[in-house]
């Protein structure tokens, strides 16, 4: 667990961020170029939902675990788990490709992609345009990157490292424009280099995780940390194919299954925060993992259960800020008190209007 200092500094390092995205209107952007990538994609069905093959996130049959607090090796991870890095785009970017899919092509079909990194004369969208990453002006050194240059420089080596993971392909590498109309492979991590599976937009039949579209149209996915947004996924899919008969996930599930440590497994905490989920804590399981008068012995597994809100449908930047300046102020994950009416609804207290 990182030190208070540490936490510390990366809360106020999310925050710069969001305040620079929030200020310069990037965020509005984004959200106007989806509602435009929606409008204009494939007439006559607007999606609701973005379905990921379930295999992206969970593996069928559980990996051999160690240690259920580290998960999987990155190596045997499913593949949403395997994009989760301290730098970079790559799983957010990987999402929004699976979005502007759904939006272009009907289930069952191939996507075409004709959307160019950098924004040009023959294009309405561009990837630049459609992900809110804080790019920062880099000076000194030989070269002076604009946060334009360090932006698509971001976007290209995220493209890299998704086809480094067999989730795209380049059939214009070796040209001069190597990553001009780059094409999806199956989400599910199957292809290879000797045999890359080409992606089609998942039909409602198959096994498969729904990703609400708010999700993205409110900005989530680029707010969201990598590790935040893939234990999202993972509560998704506890809620929509569940296991068991209450919304809980074992730590050798979450491990074997989702190739998740304990680290993304206690996001929990923001997660329930920011809104998105509500957490019924395990009585007798302490902050340190440890439990009191444990016995393997019947009864059900002594695990939070996790339900789903409907908080994905507020505005994340909204509602993310006021949680990180809380935290930054007390140093503990909470949903923050706005207002005396707020007070009441928590302590089951109702206010005459």
């Amino acid at each position: 667990m990182p030190s208070r200092t540490a936490a510390a500094d990366k809360i106020k390092a999310r925050l710069d961020a969001l305040t620079a995205l929030r200020s310069g209107g990037a965020l509005n952007d984004v959200a106007s170029n989806y509602t435009q990538l929606r409008a204009f994609g494939r007439a006559g069905r607007k999606v609701n939902a973005v379905r990921l093959r379930r295999t992206y996130v969970r593996h069928d049959v559980p990996r051999p675990v160690d240690r259920e607090r580290n998960g999987l090796p990155r190596d045997e991870q499913p593949p949403a788990a395997r994009l989760i890095a301290p730098r970079g785009v790559a799983g957010r970017l990987h999402l929004i490709l699976l979005f502007a899919a759904h939006c272009q092509a009907a289930p069952g079909r191939q996507w075409p992609n004709r959307i160019p990194i950098e924004p040009d004369s023959t294009q309405r969208l561009s990837w630049m345009g459609l992900i809110g990453a804080h790019a920062r002006h880099t000076p000194g050194g030989r070269r002076v990157a604009s946060p334009r240059v360090n932006k698509s420089r971001q976007i290209t080596e995220a493209l890299k490292k998704l086809r480094d993971q067999h989730l795209l392909e380049f059939p214009n590498a070796g040209t001069s424009r190597p990553f001009q109309d780059f094409r999806l492979l199956c989400d599910s991590g199957a292809s290879t280099d000797a045999a890359p599976i080409p992606y089609k937009v998942p039909r409602a039949e198959a096994p498969g995780i729904d990703v609400p579209v708010e999700f993205f149209t409110c900005g989530w996915v680029n707010l969201l940390t990598p590790s935040e947004t893939v234990a999202y996924l993972m509560w998704l899919d506890v809620t929509q194919n569940p296991e068991h008969d209450e919304p809980y996930v074992t730590g050798i599930e979450r491990a074997g299954h989702f190739g998740l440590g304990r680290d993304a497994y206690e996001t929990h905490e923001t997660l329930e925060a920011f809104g998105l989920i509500d957490v019924e804590p395990a009585l007798l399981r302490h902050e340190d993992g440890k439990y009191t008068d444990y016995s393997a012995e019947g009864g059900s597994p002594i695990c939070h259960r996790v339900t789903l809100t409907d908080g994905i449908t507020r505005n994340a930047a909204e509602a993310i800020e006021p949680v990180l300046r809380q935290y930054a102020a007390t140093g503990r994950w909470g949903r923050p008190l706005s207002s005396l009416s707020d007070l009441a609804a928590s302590l089951g207290i109702r206010i005459p209007s």
